[in-house]
């Protein structure tokens, strides 16, 4: 065989072989958690529940100390 057609066939191997290992795309609602947290300042979280749609806040105010948070919402 030319190296050229070697070359070709392995490039063509190496592609079926990407669609063949592939697997499709998890749903959205599958990979999310119970609970989120969206970024609301430097030191402050919201705390989203993904089931209910509650959210809290969380707030840090030094790093050696336990976040506050307020109570779920209604």
């Amino acid at each position: 065989m030319k190296p050229w057609m070697i070359a070709l066939t392995a490039v063509g191997i190496l592609l079926a072989a990407q669609f063949a290992r592939t697997q499709p795309a998890e749903p959205a609602a599958e990979l999310r958690g119970k609970y989120e947290g969206i970024g609301a300042s430097a030191n402050a979280v919201w705390v989203l529940d993904t089931h209910t749609g509650r959210v809290r806040k969380c707030t840090q105010e030094f790093a050696d100390q336990a976040p506050a948070c307020s109570a779920m919402s209604n």
